[in-house]
């Protein structure tokens, strides 16, 4: 990894109120806007499993991880504003070890990219990026150091945002 930076040395609860403090304006998308998929069974189930959830934190991580019908899927087919308002939940509940079958890291690194229409978090500001960056590298300090994954997220997309919401 050629932009390497000292490993997330956050404490977990000083991470969790960054995140949570980066993500506390976010507004609930409304029930018309928890996905922009409409192939297959998954979208049509997130929006029953998700409709009416305005309240992120209230999501138990239970649900999260299973979210929706068993799946675990959510995070592949939310909106972009949807991705915005639960993320969060998402991270701390990664963060927390509550999460077995969804994996936060795919998510931030298999959809992000500079380019494409599709870049689900452009939306994201300064402050909710730094937040990410700093899960990153507290999740890669959580694995040993070395992930493959986190890394290529980090070097191919999140440091790059984080770089110039700090110009």
């Amino acid at each position: 990894m050629t932009k390497r930076r000292k490993l997330g040395t956050e404490p977990v609860k000083e991470l969790i109120d960054k995140i949570e403090e980066a993500f506390a304006d976010v507004k609930y998308p409304g029930d018309d806007d928890l996905t922009d998929s409409i192939y297959g069974d998954e979208p049509a189930a997130l929006i029953n499993n998700f409709r009416g959830k305005t309240n992120s934190k209230q999501l138990n991580s239970t649900f999260l991880d299973q979210a929706p019908d068993g799946w675990g899927t959510a995070l592949a087919f939310f909106s972009a504003n949807a991705l915005r308002f639960y993320l969060p939940a998402y991270l701390i509940a990664d963060i927390r070890g509550e999460l077995i079958n969804t994996d936060p890291v795919y998510r931030l690194n298999s959809s992000s990219t500079r380019s494409g229409a599709n870049n689900k978090f452009a939306k994201l500001d300064a402050a909710q990026v730094s937040a990410v960056v700093a899960y990153l590298w507290w999740k890669l300090e959580a694995t040993g150091g070395r992930d493959p994954n986190i890394e290529q997220a980090l070097e191919n997309y999140w440091l790059e945002r984080d770089a110039d919401s700090q110009d």
